[in-house]
């Protein structure tokens, strides 16, 4: 028999498996949004040269929901 018996690998904490877990899952998600907050950002404020902080306005999207459902 030998005199160095295998040694098990330390198993990691349980909140760095539950971590990266929801990491895996959200990752992809996350990033989404911040590309849609970046583009809304980008096109109102820089190409349709609108105020920036109209696009976090309620408001704002009222007006463009009226405007694209509106009956003749």
């Amino acid at each position: 028999m030998s005199e160095n018996p295998k040694k098990a690998p330390a198993l990691s904490p349980r909140w760095k498996k539950i971590t990266l877990t929801v990491l895996k899952w959200t990752w992809i998600p996350l990033l989404c949004l911040a590309a849609l907050f970046t583009g809304l950002s980008i096109g109102y404020a820089v190409i349709g040269q609108g105020d920036f902080k109209d696009v976090w306005d309620p408001g704002t999207w009222r007006h463009l929901f009226d405007l694209v459902f509106a009956e003749n």
